[in-house]
């Protein structure tokens, strides 16, 4: 599951050292779409990945301007209303096209602080569900949904990252569209926290300045 930031793609190349027998979705759903899903696809191609699919999920722009909650101190300003099981579900039907065993999710244990959906205990009961709910589950076939960065915070994925030569300066975490990520909402806000807890320049933002 490629979204175009920088948890997905590390998680994609962590499991490219394992298999070249790698498929990828980019599920536009948000109004950072064309950025996020242009992110996905140059490092699907990168990764020479079998097949990249860009799946449209409209009806969540409409959630985005329906839903506004207070502001909570232990739920991210990134959730969104039950977006994590719609993925999944997607992701399975996709797999079990495939007959492919995996799902690889690339939350990190920062999103599990503050995103219901990106939990242990989450992650576990989805495989249960398309376990339960799957012809391929019934007959046997296990499809299962992973995620190896749940452990790893920003700075750690980003340190990873980085080992792996996980092409950064492709990765798009801005929630917003547009040419250069506008540095103030939440995605921009924790990459260039990572960055700087590192002590590495961000090259998405060097290539900015050079074109700017």
């Amino acid at each position: 599951m490629l979204s175009g930031g920088i948890d997905s793609a590390t998680a994609l190349f962590l499991t490219k050292q394992q298999t070249d027998d790698l498929f990828s979705i980019n599920i536009i759903y948000s109004d950072s779409h064309d950025a996020e899903a242009e992110a996905a696809k140059k490092i699907a191609q990168l990764a020479h990945v079998k097949e990249h699919l860009t799946i449209l999920l409209p009806f969540f722009k409409d959630i985005e301007r329906r839903y506004h909650p207070r502001l909570s101190p232990e739920i991210s300003p990134g959730y969104l209303p039950a977006r994590n099981i719609t993925f999944y579900g997607v992701a399975a039907t996709y797999a079990e096209t495939l007959s492919a065993n995996l799902i690889v999710f690339g939350s990190n244990a920062d999103d599990s602080k503050e995103l219901p959906d990106a939990r242990p205990a989450f992650v576990q009961l989805m495989n249960e569900l398309i376990r339960t709910g799957t012809r391929a589950g019934k007959e046997g076939v296990e499809i299962r949904a992973i995620n190896p960065l749940l452990s790893y915070t920003k700075a750690q994925v980003l340190k990873l990252a980085l080992e792996l030569q996980v092409p950064l300066e492709l990765t798009w975490s801005c929630y917003k569209d547009g040419l250069r990520p506008c540095r103030e909402c939440h995605g921009c806000v924790g990459r260039q926290k990572a960055f700087e807890q590192l002590g590495v320049p961000d090259p998405l933002f060097c290539a900015e300045k050079a074109v700017a």
